[in-house]
């Protein structure tokens, strides 16, 4: 069932499922969209959740952001409100969070912005504390590429939309190698051919990357200890074979919760690893909520 909200001043068009008495907030990544949370939802629904799957802002058909803020603090920011408003609609007294790619990094936002909205929280491909590790790893600088493309106004905007999308198919390629899902891919494409998603798309990473050089400029290197720990119980998941961010910078996940954190390797799987190994996710995900 798609229904709307407006939460933290967008109105989120989101997809519902199940009625249970707690609420499985679950926040896409890039390229991707809402859809991409349906292998979990039947296990989440049988669990007792009612699982909600918004399109993040500026991913049509949701509203863009109406002030052009797309840094990690506001996508933090309307996961809370999503909390807030979902739980008083659907009368849920509990809710999880379940993050992907960027949706990870708007959970781990909203746990350090407000720690008592969610009881527990999934992310999967993306590690806390991604813009340290990454700055001291020039394998990692390596494979985030695009994100360099990304920061060139008009450039990116021609590569990403060109031939309908194609590089939608080429970064999935690369981030789960030998893996496709094309009737998946096809939805994501129709996504982006909403007016305003490719460019909301590209300002995520133009305003994670425009603060990060900033402050390296200003401070040197961010290290992990300069971060804020995150108070909320969390299962941090990656793939064994994520062509996007490698295996590698999970080693310290830990570190980053001062609540009880477990890092979890999928093997044979890559960067979607929930939509790959479907099973395997979803088994660990509903273990790890029982808790």
């Amino acid at each position: 069932m798609t229904e709307t909200l407006t939460a933290n001043g967008v109105e989120f068009t989101y997809h519902r499922d199940g009625d249970g008495d707690k609420l499985a907030l679950c926040l896409h990544g890039f390229p991707d969209n809402a859809r991409t949370f349906e292998p979990l939802i039947d296990p989440l629904t049988e669990a007792g959740y009612t699982v909600v799957s918004p399109y993040m802002r500026g991913y049509g058909p949701t509203e863009p952001a109406p002030d052009g803020d797309y840094s990690a603090g506001a996508l933090g920011a309307d996961a809370i409100a999503l909390a807030e408003e979902l739980r008083d609609r659907e009368g849920c007294d509990d809710a999880v969070l379940i993050g992907h790619d960027w949706g990870a990094v708007a959970g781990y936002a909203a746990a350090r912005q407000d720690p008592a909205q969610f009881s527990q929280l999934v992310t999967m491909a993306v590690p806390p504390g991604f813009s340290a590790l990454a700055l001291a790893s020039p394998r990692q600088l390596f494979r985030s590429w695009y994100i360099w493309l990304f920061q060139f106004p008009g450039v990116a905007e021609r590569v990403l939309e060109a031939e309908d999308f194609a590089l939608i198919d080429v970064l999935w390629g690369l981030w789960s190698p030998g893996w496709t899902d094309d009737a998946h891919l096809d939805s994501v494409r129709a996504t982006f051919r909403s007016p305003g998603t490719s460019d909301a798309a590209l300002q995520y990473y133009r305003q994670f990357v425009n603060p990060a050089v900033k402050d390296l400029a200003r401070n040197g290197r961010p290290t992990l200890d300069s971060l804020p720990p995150i108070d909320v119980p969390g299962l941090v998941i990656t793939g064994e074979q994520d062509g996007c961010i490698g295996a590698g910078l999970f080693e310290r996940a830990e570190e980053l919760f001062s609540a009880d954190c477990r890092v979890l390797k999928i093997q044979e799987a890559g960067h979607f690893m929930h939509r790959e190994r479907p099973a395997v996710v979803a088994d660990e995900i509903t273990q790890f909520l029982e808790k």
